[in-house]
């Protein structure tokens, strides 16, 4: 996974953040697979660097048959070993050698051509963190990540007056299992893993270390700001390709061809069950897993399609939006998202002041409305998402507890927006901080959260607001 810190919170992939990417990591497993996290709390700080997820596509079985069960994680003929305790750790030749033995076999899984040695070391938990409050503010400052911490609270996504930066370093100190580092082009294996789990580290790992050879990741970690989505669809892409190639790696015979669709349906919907059980913050936790099990499956669809070449024309003319990268047809039409804006000026009798314009996109509303505990639901009423745009207010000299977070969504048809109202309406009555609004107009609909009774606005007086501010089309 990527190692980066992500800057923002949204919801899903679209900037759950507070940081921003630096680098490609993998995350702990889920309960399914092995050990879990004790405490996942994730964000878009990490966008890559919270591998909860990748160890989950390699052994998540299908409960309705066993033709659906992902390849066995290690490659046949390999010992499994034994877990690694607290008193035995990982030793850094024993890594090297087994990266030196897989490196070769992943590349020609992945059919990308070796161009450069990849330096293999460990690191312990502490360095981990270390390494994350290093990279943290690289692209971002420590009063933007409060800042995001306070919009993502106005959403529901965490609680208000939380500390970003803990929820970051806690994350990726108890939940990051390696990392790869594009500057020092350097693969980092945690030296607690498991050496069952080997295999799978060093192989997504190994599989960055080739993405930068012909990518370049480096430049893949530049943010893109006020577009939250995209970022995370770029994200998507590299950690779903390099747990794609991984499995490729693994499957034995017959290839990716032995991964059956009912194993990606089961391995996404899983993503976004186990979140409530295995974290403090599932929302958050939820985005930062999406890549690896949405994106690893919207990946593998593509190759079965249209083979490996298909995905590295993706890194020509990336993914735009997480909708391309949930929806294999999307990407393949490279169906755009629609223009909308949010326009400041429609709330300027309520006196506030803008402190942030961005996205949200369909990856980051489904982390929300999974809340409610079905996935299959929550990808219904997620569907049909055309774009969207939102702007974060505050007041002039006495903040409020959270900001006015007012944005405008446009959906396919009248359908996909009522279905995702009536999702939607119970997640703010239940997360939503301080009062909100949300309303419909044919296939348009406004939202509002965060309304302070300080404001002496009315709910009316804010619909009014948003039906005037919002601007779709281009």
């Amino acid at each position: 996974m990527d190692r980066s810190i992500p800057a923002k919170f949204h919801g899903s992939a679209g900037r759950v953040a507070l940081g921003k990417p630096a680098s490609y990591a993998t995350q702990v497993p889920a309960p399914a697979c092995g050990p879990g996290p004790k405490d996942h709390t994730v964000a878009r700080a990490s966008s890559a660097c919270a591998p909860f997820l990748a160890a989950v596509l390699a052994c998540v079985p299908s409960p309705e048959h066993p033709a659906t069960r992902v390849p066995a994680a290690r490659p046949p003929g390999e010992p499994v070993g034994r877990p690694t305790t607290n008193d035995e750790r990982l030793d850094p030749a024993e890594v090297r050698a087994h990266a030196a033995r897989i490196l070769q076999g992943i590349a020609a899984a992945r059919k990308l051509e070796l161009r450069a040695d990849v330096a293999v070391d460990v690191i312990d938990k502490p360095g981990i963190r270390a390494f994350a409050r290093q990279t943290m503010y690289e692209h971002t400052t420590p009063e933007e990540l409060r800042m995001h911490g306070r919009i993502e609270a106005s959403l529901g996504v965490i609680p208000p007056g939380v500390d970003p930066e803990k929820i970051i370093l806690d994350l990726l100190e108890d939940g990051v299992l390696g990392l790869y580092d594009p500057k020092r082009k350097t693969l980092f294996v945690g030296d607690f893993v498991p050496k069952p789990m080997l295999t799978m580290v060093v192989g997504h790992e190994i599989a960055h270390g080739l993405q930068d050879m012909h990518f370049d990741l480096k430049a893949m970690q530049e943010p893109i700001d006020h577009q939250s989505d995209a970022e995370s669809a770029r994200r998507f892409l590299v950690e779903g390709e390099a747990q794609a190639a991984y499995l490729a790696y693994v499957s034995g015979p017959d290839g990716l061809a032995a991964i059956d669709e009912r194993v990606l349906v089961a391995m996404g919907d899983q993503a976004l069950g186990l979140a409530s059980a295995a974290a403090p913050y599932p929302i958050v936790a939820r985005s930062l897993q999406m890549p690896y099990s949405d994106g690893t499956a919207t990946v593998l669809r593509l190759v079965k399609q249209n083979g490996w070449s298909a995905v590295d024309a993706l890194y020509r003319d990336l993914p735009r939006t997480t909708e391309q990268m949930l929806h294999i047809d999307k990407l393949l039409a490279r169906e755009p998202a629609v223009p909308a804006r949010m326009d400041p000026a429609a709330f300027a009798g309520a006196k506030l002041r803008v402190l942030w314009e961005d996205d949200l996109g369909e990856a980051a509303l489904l982390s929300m409305l999974a809340e409610s505990g079905d996935p299959p639901a929550a990808r219904a009423a997620a569907a049909g998402w055309g774009g969207d745009r939102y702007v974060a207010l505050d007041r002039e000299g006495e903040p409020l507890p959270v900001p006015v977070v007012a944005g405008v969504i446009t959906w396919d048809s009248e359908g996909d927006a009522e279905q995702f109202v009536a999702a939607f309406a119970p997640y703010l009555a239940s997360h939503a901080l301080g009062g909100h609004v949300l309303d419909r107009r044919g296939k348009l609909v406004v939202y509002a959260t965060g309304l302070d009774p300080a404001l002496d606005v009315s709910p009316t007086a804010v619909k009014h607001m948003l039906w005037r501010g919002a601007k779709v089309g281009p």
